[in-house]
C-alpha cells in the first residue's frame, strides 16, 4: 500500500491535520487484509477504483463501500481486505469536521456514513468533478478548492478547542475538572461539548489520544521497550499501557508487535506525534 501525503493550504490547517492518498493496484501479490485498529481521529474518504470491502471484527458483518465516506471515531477493531484501492483520504484536526461542517459527531454513533446521505447533492457534485479529473494529485487539488470554500464559514476556535491542545500536549493527562476549567465550562458542559465535537467521552478521548500516541510510536521507534514507551506516553506503568491495549484494540503489546511485524496493521504515518 503506497501512502503519500500533500501540503496542506495554510488557510486549512485550523480544522485539517492531513490530506493523502492510498494506492495499491491488483497486481502487488494478490489480495491485501489488515486490521485497523480503534482510533479517535476522524476522516474524510473518496474511494476510486477500489474493491476494498470493511469488516466488523466482532459481529462480521461487511460495511458498504460508499465512494464519499465519512469515517468517525471507531471504537473496535475492522478488517480492511481487497486488491485494488485508489482513495484520498482527508484527516481532521481535532474538533476540524465538525468546524467546518456544523455536524455533530455523536450522531454518527461511531459508524462509517456514507457523505451523500448527509451532504446530498453538495458531495454529489464535489465527486463528480473529481472523477472529472486525471490521476490522485489533481482530485486532491480539487478536494482542496472546496474545503477553502468551506473556511470562511467555519466555526472560530473556541475556549474548548485550546483546552484539547493542551489535553494532546500533556499525552492525555490531565483531570477531568482541570480540562472543564481551561475550556471556561462546567464538567457536565464539557461532557456534551465532548460528544458533540468529538464523538467521544472526555475520559475515553483521552485514553486514545495516549493508545494512539504508544502505537505510532512503536512504529517509528522499534527499538524502544513497552515501559519505555508507557513512560513517554504518559501511563502509570506498563501495567497500566497493557490494561488500555486490551480495553481498546484487543490486544495486548507482543500481539501487536506481532501483526505490524506481518504487515497485518494498517498504520498511517502520524504527522502529530508528540514526544
Amino acid at each position: 500500500m503506497d501512502i503519500t501525503h500533500y501540503q496542506i493550504h495554510p488557510a486549512l490547517k485550523g480544522c485539517v491535520a492531513s490530506i493523502f492518498t492510498m494506492s495499491r493496484n491488483a497486481d502487488e501479490n494478490g489480495e491485501l487484509v489488515q486490521t485497523a485498529i480503534p482510533s479517535h481521529e476522524c476522516y474524510l474518504s473518496f474511494e476510486f477504483d477500489t474493491d476494498f470491502s470493511v469488516k466488523n471484527s466482532i459481529t462480521g458483518v461487511l460495511s458498504p463501500t460508499h465512494q464519499t465516506t465519512i469515517i468517525p471515531p471507531q471504537l473496535i477493531n475492522t478488517e480492511i481486505s481487497g486488491k485494488t484501492i485508489k482513495a484520498i483520504m482527508l484527516k481532521f484536526k481535532h474538533a476540524g469536521f465538525y468546524r467546518m461542517f456544523k455536524v455533530p459527531i455523536k450522531q454518527f454513533n461511531n459508524e462509517c456514513h456514507n457523505a451523500r446521505d448527509v451532504f446530498h447533492r453538495e458531495f454529489v457534485d464535489l465527486y463528480d468533478r473529481m472523477m472529472g479529473t486525471a490521476g490522485l494529485a489533481a482530485k486532491v487539488k480539487v478536494l482542496e478548492s472546496y474545503l477553502l470554500k468551506k473556511v470562511p464559514t467555519a466555526e472560530p476556535y473556541m475556549p474548548i478547542d485550546y483546552a484539547v491542545e493542551r489535553l494532546l500536549f500533556n499525552h492525555g493527562n490531565i483531570p477531568i475538572a482541570g480540562l472543564a476549567s481551561s475550556a471556561c465550562m462546567s464538567v457536565r458542559q464539557l461532557q456534551r461539548k465532548f460528544m458533540e465535537r468529538f464523538g467521544l467521552s472526555p475520559k475515553h478521548f483521552s485514553k486514545f489520544i495516549r493508545f494512539g500516541n504508544a502505537y505510532h510510536m512503536r512504529n517509528l521507534f522499534p527499538e524502544l521497550t513497552w515501559g519505555q514507551i508507557s513512560t513517554q506516553c504518559g501511563y502509570f506503568d506498563q501495567m497500566h499501557l497493557i490494561h488500555d491495549f486490551k480495553s481498546i484494540a484487543a490486544l495486548n503489546p507482543c500481539e501487536l508487535d506481532d501483526k505490524m511485524s506481518a504487515s497485518a496493521i494498517l498504520l498511517i504515518p502520524s504527522t502529530e506525534l508528540l514526544i
